[in-house]
């Protein structure tokens, strides 16, 4: 797999890891007013930007409007939090928020996120501040879906749709993104970040297998093994499930055929439809 011949030693190469990312200056002070654990405690090694490829950091507390609380320490605490992030990727946050409110416009607005960090003082994407986890998103209408209650894993179908239609808006913005299925670090809060942009499906990335292992089983019931291996069974799931949602071009090399088949999976899962 992609990310595990990478040997958890972390990119070396800044460009793809910290896309976008412009004004270096020295390390920005952490998380104001933070726990310091939090943010994803395991990713560090496996997605570390470049030496020195820091940007300077800003702070906020909604993203695009819509407040950002944590729930680690405090469940259904809604006490506003200072986040860090570059601007770079907080526009990215924005562009990504935008895409969910639309896709899941049925729902009604977005009330609220949680999440369990954005910039934390330590290596990899959270130290370079191009990381999310993501652990609850409320809706206007009633609707929630919840990373943090392993979602992904939840006996309700509709559940598991909306988790990987929540999963699948945080892929057309984000490389890197892991989840319950990916391993049990993620089992309660779906990781996104910058590292390998530009957007696109990979055969050899054990997160992009799973992902889509699991979409085709979840909404074709394709009875597939979710093993993060891209075998001749995958191939076909995929090659079904493409064809269904009337995909063309290759979504593996092309980042806008990815981010238009994400779509359409989204619309989907928020609808609890099969495709």
């Amino acid at each position: 797999m992609f990310e595990k011949n990478l040997s958890r030693r972390g990119f070396v190469t800044g460009a793809a890891a910290v896309a976008g990312l412009a004004g270096l200056s020295a390390v920005a002070p952490g998380l104001a007013g933070a726990d310091p654990k939090i943010g994803d405690q395991h990713v560090e090694s496996e997605f570390a930007p470049a030496v020195g490829a820091q940007a300077a950091l800003i702070t906020f507390q909604k993203i695009d409007g819509t407040p950002v609380y944590y729930w680690r320490s405090n469940r259904g605490n809604t006490t506003a939090r200072n986040w860090q992030a570059t601007q770079a990727f907080y526009d990215a946050l924005v562009t990504w928020i935008r895409d969910l409110r639309s896709l899941s416009s049925s729902y009604g607005s977005i009330s609220y996120i949680v999440s369990a960090g954005f910039y934390v003082d330590k290596d990899g994407q959270h130290g370079a501040g191009t990381a999310m986890d993501l652990d609850h998103v409320r809706w206007s209408g009633g609707n929630t879906i919840s990373p943090l209650d392993q979602a992904h894993a939840s006996g309700t179908a509709a559940t598991r749709k909306r988790y990987l239609a929540t999963e699948a808006v945080c892929r057309r913005r984000f490389r890197y993104v892991l989840d319950g299925w990916y391993n049990a670090d993620h089992h309660d809060h779906i990781h996104s970040d910058f590292g390998g942009m530009p957007v696109r499906v990979l055969k050899d990335s054990e997160a992009d297998t799973k992902f889509v292992q699991a979409t085709c089983n979840n909404f074709r019931a394709a009875g597939l093994d979710i093993d993060g291996i891209w075998g001749p069974k995958t191939q076909s799931a995929f090659d079904g499930l493409k064809s269904a949602l009337a995909v063309s071009g290759d979504p593996h090399t092309t980042t806008s055929v990815w981010q238009g088949m994400l779509s359409k999976i989204a619309t989907k899962g928020f609808a609890n439809q099969n495709i």
